[in-house]
């Protein structure tokens, strides 16, 4: 199934320079946020964290 990304205008999206640091990080918000999945993505020279609802759609981009 594809998946379709939208930045938030205006938002402060947290940005990691490599994927392992991504991955930790998504680790650690889906211990603290367990009603959401978390998949990371590269993009804006880096590595974002996707925060999707338990059906896979987006909800939004972590922030810092």
């Amino acid at each position: 199934m594809s998946r379709a990304f939208v930045s938030e205008h205006g938002a402060s999206t947290l940005v990691r320079s490599t994927e392992e640091s991504a991955r930790n990080t998504a680790e650690v918000y889906r211990a603290i946020e367990p009603g959401f999945d978390f998949e990371v993505r590269q993009g804006r020279n880096g590595w974002m964290i996707a925060r999707l609802r338990k059906d896979g759609s987006f909800e939004s981009w972590v922030e810092e």
